[in-house]
């Protein structure tokens, strides 16, 4: 028997949502029902982003990526409305820093909170955090409760093979942009990977076997967001 890998059902839901409302915006532009001024404004990748963005936001529980798709979107959406004649481009690199700033403290601001309101000790938790570097941590801790990685312009590797699951349901929330992240887990956890990519990509690649009982009431849930980076789920026999 395999770990369960479960695609999270609102993740095809905005994705339908996402293709419905574009197929219909497209319709009417092509019946001529969008002025044309408007259309370099619709059409646009900035657009695109925002939209995205609001999908997320109010489709899902966790906020963050819905946030920084508005975010960016929002910020290289106004120049196209307003007409702003300035080089608005040069706001790419300053815009993304103050983004990444604001998730690095909301993932740290969360992840505190999720250690006091829970039973357990620091060392249960992971909370990693790679920017412009990345490296590669063995965990051993008896009583795993999850944490948070997050990696911007890095990447990290975490072995969680000689690790074992506290009881109950066991969260990791993955944040990547330009970067990546590996997990390496037991192949007798009960996994499942709720991970989603915006121009970027989630491997799984743990290797099934059939020689062990999934522990009852145990099981490790990653989710998260990954943007123009990746993110690796594997395993060892």
């Amino acid at each position: 028997m395999r770990s369960q890998h479960k695609s999270n059902p609102n993740n095809r839901a905005i994705f339908g949502i996402f293709l419905i409302v574009f197929g219909c915006l497209l319709v009417l532009k092509n019946l001529d029902f969008i002025p044309y001024d408007l259309r370099h404004v619709i059409f646009s990748w900035p657009m695109l982003l925002f939209g995205l963005g609001a999908l997320f936001f109010f489709g899902k529980d966790d906020k963050t990526t819905g946030i920084v798709l508005m975010a960016v979107g929002g910020v290289f959406l106004m120049p196209i409305v307003f007409d702003w004649s300035f080089n608005w481009r040069g706001l790419f690199w300053p815009v993304m820093l103050i983004v990444i700033g604001v998730v690095v403290i909301r993932k740290r601001n969360e992840c505190d909170v999720s250690k006091r309101s829970a039973v357990g000790s620091d060392s249960d938790y992971i909370d990693e955090l790679n920017i412009f570097g990345g490296g590669e941590k063995v965990i051993n801790t008896k009583n795993f409760r999850g944490g948070k990685v997050t990696c911007i312009f890095g990447g990290t590797e975490l072995n969680l093979t000689n690790a074992d699951l506290a009881e109950g349901t066991n969260i990791i929330d993955v944040f990547t942009m330009f970067g990546g992240c590996v997990l390496v887990v037991p192949s007798d956890w009960e996994v499942k990977v709720e991970v989603s990519a915006i121009l970027g990509g989630v491997s799984d690649k743990r290797i099934p076997t059939t020689n062990y009982i999934v522990e009852p009431k145990k099981e490790l849930i990653i989710k998260g967001f990954v943007a123009l980076g990746g993110c690796e789920i594997k395993s060892y026999k």
